[in-house]
């Protein structure tokens, strides 16, 4: 029975990491979220954690942006996960136990920040919480910097291919001080969004001119030959 068990969790994961290069987010996320599964109940096992937990956040997370209607209402479960840990404190009185009386929701916190800084800076994004977006992207750089200064000079292809995700993070960080120093011009936007008096278009003429000249002019497309479809699609749907 063990070697069925481990030639399943094989195909189980090449057939998720196929999917994951290929974009083909509605597939992974039906085929992790069976019935009674959720972002929750994949902490019950080591397995699920370390193999299925990467597939499941992106999935999620790419049919909260992009996804149809009905996606989009079933992603928002991840921003829930997320809000939880998040507003969870390091006193001990408020720590709660999960799976086991080791792990605690502390411990959870820790690992999904440790893991998913560029998920949770997105995801906060999306929600419109620009400090707690700017904390944790900050973060994604930080933990960059760190794995790039421990590849080894020699490692020619792990150095390439690592150098690709820096590409989003300062995007979506150039972005979200792009927001901060427009907020004012994009809260008038949001308060008026339904009228069309001239005022309106002005005020829109003038904001889509300063993300023309001041954020879209600077970024560029990843490299079409080198970049993998997944830094494409960090790039262009993010």
């Amino acid at each position: 029975m063990i070697h069925i068990r481990i030639e399943h969790e094989f195909w189980t994961q090449s057939m998720l990491n196929c999917c994951n290069q290929l974009n083909h987010w509605t597939i992974i996320s039906k085929h992790i979220f069976l019935p009674n599964t959720t972002v929750h109940t994949l902490w019950s096992n080591a397995y699920q954690i370390n193999c299925l937990m990467p597939y499941a956040v992106t999935s999620k997370l790419k049919l909260l942006i992009s996804g149809t209607e009905q996606e989009q209402l079933d992603a928002e479960d991840l921003c829930r996960f997320f809000n939880h840990l998040s507003t969870i404190t390091t006193n001990t009185a408020t720590t709660t136990t999960t799976t086991s009386s080791s792990e605690t929701t502390f411990v959870k916190r820790s690992y999904i920040e440790k893991q998913y800084p560029f998920e949770l800076a997105t995801c906060f994004l999306y929600q419109k919480d620009f400090d707690r977006s700017k904390y944790y992207i900050q973060y994604a750089k930080d933990q960059f910097f760190l794995h790039w200064s421990q590849l080894s000079r020699l490692n020619e292809y792990g150095r390439r291919t690592t150098i690709q995700l820096i590409q989003p993070y300062y995007e979506l960080d150039q972005f979200l001080v792009f927001i901060e120093q427009n907020l004012f011009l994009l809260k008038i936007l949001e308060n008026r969004y339904l009228t069309n008096n001239q005022d309106d278009l002005i005020t829109r003429d003038l904001f889509l001119e300063r993300i023309q000249k001041d954020l879209l002019s600077q970024w560029k497309l990843p490299d079409v030959i080198r970049s993998s479809i997944s830094t494409w699609d960090d790039i262009v749907t993010n």
